[in-house]
């Protein structure tokens, strides 16, 4: 899976510290790109959860799925409403 902050650190020499926990990307409310996720939590149709280094981050919508999961990031596809982080 393409890494897209690695990218941003290494194309713009960017600190590893702005980046050293988790990155969210919502794109178009269609799809959320998520980096440092540490496992899955819950996954449903309505719901998506992952644990993160420090919490727990939560993706409400419909229609929701995992285009892409590696041990690290994830992408989750489908009609995004909400995203929270505890």
């Amino acid at each position: 899976m393409f890494n897209y902050f690695s990218e941003l650190k290494k194309n713009f020499n960017i600190p590893d510290k702005f980046f050293d926990s988790y990155n969210i990307v919502n794109v178009g409310g269609n799809l959320v790109y998520i980096e440092g996720q540490k496992g899955l939590i819950a996954l449903r149709e309505d719901l998506v959860s992952f644990k993160l280094k420090n919490g727990v981050v939560e993706i409400k919508g419909s229609g929701l799925k995992l285009k892409d999961l590696t041990p690290d990031t994830v992408a989750v596809q489908g009609k995004i409403y909400k995203i929270e982080v505890f």
